[in-house]
């Protein structure tokens, strides 16, 4: 659901300091909303001391859980990393 324009979410703990930070950012960036000014939002909002309230989702770091107790690490590759089976196998003619 999208927010109006003079609609503060739900989990806001101080909605007057919440239109302060935002007409700030308002006045700070042309685009709004974008991306960089909700986050420019959010920073000003916790710097002048609002809190958001509710309870964190809990990283996981990484690993996967399975149904049965045990978990798996997954790491990142990087790009252009490519699995051995996946490689295209090239013939080279013998001499």
């Amino acid at each position: 659901m999208a927010i109006g324009r003079s609609q503060i979410p739900k989990n806001v703990a101080n909605p007057s300091l919440y239109k302060k930070a935002k007409a700030k950012t308002r006045d700070k960036f042309e685009v709004y909303p974008s991306a960089y000014a909700n986050a420019y939002m959010v920073k000003e909002y916790k710097k002048m001391g609002g809190k958001y309230e509710g309870a964190k989702a809990a990283a996981t770091g990484g690993a996967v859980k399975f149904s049965n107790g045990g978990t798996v690490m997954v790491q990142a590759r990087g790009c252009g990393a490519m699995m051995n089976d996946r490689r295209k196998k090239t013939k080279m003619p013998r001499s």
